[in-house]
């Protein structure tokens, strides 16, 4: 399955905030997604696998780690999206 190309790092991620929420929302344990959509998310979580666990923290904004109020958060996430953003480039997941 060839994911779509996308224009921005954050479509990419929009997208797949979309997806993932409407996998969660599955009834009775059925998926809310289609078949094309579930191939569509496996393949964007694949891609998202070769970040660390740090660095999909910071772009989900999902942490269990107390965080300081200097701006190291946004650090974090600039860097979480660059190695993002060349992953999903060499994958030819993101144009230019």
């Amino acid at each position: 399955m060839n994911p779509p190309v996308y224009s921005s790092l954050e479509a990419f991620l929009a997208h797949f905030g979309a997806l993932s929420a409407a996998a969660r929302r599955g009834v009775g344990g059925a998926s809310a997604l289609s078949p094309h959509e579930r191939d569509l998310l496996a393949a964007m979580e694949q891609a998202l696998g070769a970040l660390t666990p740090g660095e999909r923290a910071a772009l989900t904004g999902v942490t269990t780690q107390p965080q300081p109020a200097d701006g190291s958060i946004a650090r974090r996430r600039a860097r979480a999206e660059r190695s993002l953003r060349r992953e999903l480039a060499a994958r030819g997941i993101l144009q230019g």
